[in-house]
């Protein structure tokens, strides 16, 4: 068994790589996906899913909505969404664009 100590370190080793692993797919992604939506022309805000081992992008309606399904904080560099957060998740809350597009089936890639 090993001692706490080591186990806190280990534990601090994991969420660094898991932070850098966000930051690297958030600085490689963003300049690929559009600030407006195509189909209707809303100003769009990308985050990344918390999924740990294959984070998504997501995109959300830029100005924040009380009643929103997503919650915003940064890891790093990266902005990462909190599907359905607690009440007492600090910042704002988003929505999901998909709830609004005109035409959201053009943008939905296909599930395996």
């Amino acid at each position: 068994m090993l001692p706490l100590r080591e186990l806190v370190l280990m534990d601090e080793d994991v969420r660094r790589r898991l932070r850098d692993l966000r930051a690297y797919r958030w600085r490689t992604g963003i300049a690929s996906h559009p600030p407006r939506c195509d189909a209707d022309g809303v100003e769009l805000l990308w985050a990344l899913t918390e999924d740990p081992k294959d984070p998504k992008w997501i995109p959300l309606i830029a100005t924040p909505r009380p009643g929103g399904a997503v919650g915003i904080y940064r890891d790093g560099g990266a902005r990462i969404a909190r599907v359905n957060p607690p009440r007492d998740h600090p910042g704002g809350r988003w929505e999901t664009h998909f709830a609004d597009c005109s035409d959201p089936e053009r943008y939905r890639r296909p599930r395996p």
